[in-house]
């Protein structure tokens, strides 16, 4: 799993890296309480100046911080100062490493949060929240496709339009007719008729799954 050092160091010097992946990390990641004091730096002027910060800014920040102790403070600028990123490392590698870890983390808090519901030790939490804390943690990803692009996808929409598909012949020549040949391979299929029972007078519809 790649180290907090590395992100943090790519966080200040790539730029391309920041932007992709500080919506997704999350100051619960990060271990040790430092790690998230920074973390929660770097997020803070990101998302105040839309920019990295420098280290000298990271370094006036912490020195402005009034509730941590002089070993933190410590352990904070020493880590700032340490940070130094290879940019030929590639930005594929890092994103995907980067999602590994925050899913790795995600669930990791989860369970421990759980632990902590099962032992009675959440005031605000029962059980049944088990379900939803699990549920969350193994739905972090950084894909935030939920949808085609209209022009992204004018290629692959272009290609499923005009694709041809294997179908499966119906009996029935007026249900062929219908469906232009019939019924896709692969496809569930359902055909629906209605009628009047003879003693009811109530409508029925009948259902065929194919």
């Amino acid at each position: 799993m790649i180290e907090e050092q590395v992100i943090f160091s790519h966080l200040l010097y790539n730029e391309e890296y920041c932007r992709k992946v500080i919506p997704f990390l999350k100051t619960e990641y990060f271990q040790t309480r430092p790690n998230k004091i920074v973390f929660g730096l770097i997020d803070k002027y990101v998302k105040t100046y839309y920019r990295v910060p420098t280290k000298e800014a990271l370094q006036s920040e912490i020195l402005s911080l009034t509730n941590i102790s002089e070993d933190e403070y410590s352990i904070c600028k020493d880590t700032v100062q340490t940070f130094n990123a290879d940019l030929a490392t590639s930005i594929d590698w890092l994103f995907n490493e980067t999602e590994k870890f925050c899913q790795e983390r995600a669930v990791y808090n989860a369970i421990m949060d759980s632990i902590k519901i099962i032992d009675g030790k959440d005031d605000k939490r029962g059980k049944g929240a088990l379900p939803e804390i699990l549920t969350e943690a193994l739905a972090v990803s950084f894909d935030t496709n939920i949808g085609h692009d209209f022009l992204g996808d004018a290629e692959q929409r272009y290609d499923f339009y005009h694709l041809k598909e294997e179908k499966l012949e119906f009996d029935l020549k007026y249900f062929n007719k219908i469906t232009k040949g019939g019924v896709s391979k692969k496809t569930l299929s359902c055909i629906l008729a209605s009628c009047v029972h003879p003693d009811t007078k109530v409508k029925i519809r009948y259902r065929k799954c194919a």
